[in-house]
């Protein structure tokens, strides 16, 4: 394996050095996150610390899950040593922006809003998001929600899009996705919009009561980084185009999703994969 991701991130490197020969304007001031990185020693990557399988703190309190064993590999890739900081959905994008995260994997839903914040990487996961309830509750769309006290967590792709096809939720929003889900489990609300991964947390809980509702969205995740950052953006897509096909992007899906890896999708509207 060190033989393989040694000639990929050869690859890499030297067209990251011919392309770090050719001037930058002043403007392009944030885009040198890559000689960042290798003057300091070290590749700083923001991750979920409560959102399993994707990102989540172990009894140990060390970070596990789908996206640090990415962000592992991304290590590995770049031969340097990983050090990973534990984000939230609301300040994710503001750690990436000040510099105090490098990259972000994750959970990083896809969408053309958040693609004017910063630059997404080609998609690397797959999340379908649901309406939870209990199984007693008549819910099976939008209009169903009126009045109903619906948990969301801040900023979350399902936030956004509950927000806009059921107007007339009563909405409670959440720092993060245990709160949500501790909510629903409370009583504070009577629904909650989550990922694909919120009933199997559920049943652990208390099996039985809950069951997914209808969904909202297939939701495709990507690496965040600064806008604008052509090199960085270069780099991350070759590392995810090397675990693409070398079946270890393949390897963590079926370890930590219980599934094979989607059909990946080639473009999505209004959200860029690459720097231009």
């Amino acid at each position: 394996m060190k033989t393989y991701l040694d000639t990929g991130r050869r690859a890499a490197l030297l067209a990251l050095s011919a392309l770090l020969g050719m001037a930058l304007t002043a403007g392009d001031a944030a885009a040198q996150t890559y000689d960042t990185v290798k003057e300091r020693g070290k590749v700083i990557i923001g991750v979920q610390g409560d959102n399993p399988p994707f990102g989540f703190l172990d009894a140990t309190g060390k970070n596990d899950g789908f996206d640090i064993e990415v962000g592992a590999l991304f290590g590995e890739f770049l031969d340097l040593p990983v050090e990973f900081q534990v984000v939230t959905n609301q300040n994710r994008i503001a750690g990436l922006q000040t510099g105090k995260v490098d990259v972000l994997f994750a959970t990083l839903g896809m969408s053309a809003e958040r693609a004017q914040s910063l630059q997404y990487s080609q998609p690397y996961a797959a999340n379908v998001m649901q309406v939870v309830a209990m199984k007693s509750m008549e819910i099976t769309g939008p209009a169903d929600l009126t009045g109903v006290r619906l948990g969301t967590p801040k900023g979350s792709t399902q936030d956004i899009v509950l927000t806009e096809i059921a107007p007339d939720a009563n909405f409670l929003r959440f720092d993060d996705d245990s709160s949500t889900i501790q909510a629903l489990l409370s009583g504070q609300v009577d629904a909650a919009g989550g990922s694909q991964f919120y009933i199997s947390r559920l049943e652990e809980l208390k099996p039985g009561v809950y069951e997914d509702k209808f969904p909202i969205k297939t939701n495709y995740n990507g690496a965040g980084t600064i806008l604008g950052d052509k090199e960085w953006n270069e780099t991350v897509n070759a590392f995810l185009d090397q675990i693409k096909e070398n079946g270890q992007l393949a390897d963590l899906y079926r370890k930590w999703m219980k599934l094979d890896p989607p059909e990946w999708p080639a473009s999505l509207d209004g959200i860029p994969f690459t720097v231009e």
